[in-house]
């Protein structure tokens, strides 16, 4: 999967459970460090909304972080 600037991505916090994401529009994507940066829309911590939300994030690429493999998608395009 290749993220670009302008998609809408759900980024999980953590290998193998759904219940801590955030949801933002991405903005860059660094390919050398092998990051992208999101505009924050939705945090979504222990399945309950997070008020405490940064204006933007910062994730790993598909493929780019620990325990990352084909089984378990760490960053899904929603749009």
């Amino acid at each position: 999967m290749k993220i670009k600037k302008g998609d809408i991505v759900k980024s999980l916090d953590f290998p193998h459970t759904d219940d801590c994401y955030c949801i933002g529009r991405v903005v860059s994507v660094n390919e050398i460090d092998g990051t992208f940066r999101a505009e924050t829309i939705e945090r979504v911590w222990l399945g309950e909304a997070d008020r405490k939300l940064s204006d933007y994030f910062i994730a790993p690429l598909p493929g780019h972080s620990f325990m990352d493999d084909l089984m378990f998608p760490r960053v899904q395009v929603i749009v």
